[in-house]
């Protein structure tokens, strides 16, 4: 990984963005200042891509403002654990998906999952809710994905962490396999939300970072959302 132009850690998207790959999922660091923010953990419950592009980039890990979690999903929390415990960082998520991050609700995986993966609480230090604000970010609750999925938008810069509230798929924007949604309705009715904020970078959970034609993108998706994701489902 190179250092992001801004200081930022990770592949530079724009100035001040770092990208993360972890895997078959993205992680995401904001430098605002002095203050990063880190965008998800990965599903490696050590934090390993982390903790690797950190290195890479000369920057210790203590340099992390704060996490902001999209999701409860492993894939997104895994290595929450591991940077709390190591970096002393406060983790923030929304309030209807924090049982899950802290614990005191189990997620529904599949069995496989439940047999080989082992899940790793972290505490919520911050409860976010749709509107609040976390430095220059604006929390956006987009629910349906999971009950508190969110989305941080910044918008001034017009910039958008989008978590699996959208993701990009071979040049296309879609939405996650229709088995991990927790409401796939709300999930599509969600995507409106999105569509009303002005993105000129779209950075999802999955796929690869978006730079243009970002409105022209959900615009398709939302057109297609209804028959591609609802037909016969039941929500």
């Amino acid at each position: 990984m190179a250092k992001a132009s801004g200081g930022s850690v990770g592949a530079a998207v724009v100035d001040s963005v770092g990208w993360i790959p972890g895997g078959f999922v993205n992680i995401y660091t904001y430098r605002e200042g002095e203050e990063t923010y880190l965008i998800d953990t990965g599903f490696s419950r050590t934090a390993k891509p982390i903790v690797r592009a950190f290195r890479k980039a000369n920057v210790p890990l203590a340099r992390v403002g704060k996490v902001l979690l999209t999701h409860h999903h492993l894939d997104h929390m895994g290595g929450a654990a591991y940077l709390l415990e190591n970096a002393s960082v406060p983790l923030a998520c929304h309030a209807d998906d924090a049982p899950f991050v802290d614990g005191r609700t189990k997620p529904r995986m599949p069995l496989m999952m439940r047999l080989f993966v082992r899940t790793c609480p972290a505490p919520v230090a911050i409860v976010l809710k749709d509107g609040d604000r976390v430095g220059p970010l604006r929390v956006v609750h987009v629910p349906g994905h999971t009950p508190g999925e969110v989305a941080f938008y910044h918008p001034a810069r017009k910039i958008l962490f989008s978590g699996d509230s959208v993701v990009e798929r071979k040049g296309q924007l879609t939405l996650p396999a229709a088995k991990y949604a927790a409401n796939l309705g709300q999930a599509v009715q969600s995507l409106d939300r999105l569509r009303a904020l002005d993105v000129e970078v779209l950075l999802p959970g999955h796929g690869v970072p978006v730079t243009k034609g970002v409105a022209s993108l959900l615009d398709d998706l939302i057109q297609r959302a209804p028959s591609q994701f609802l037909r016969g489902s039941r929500t």
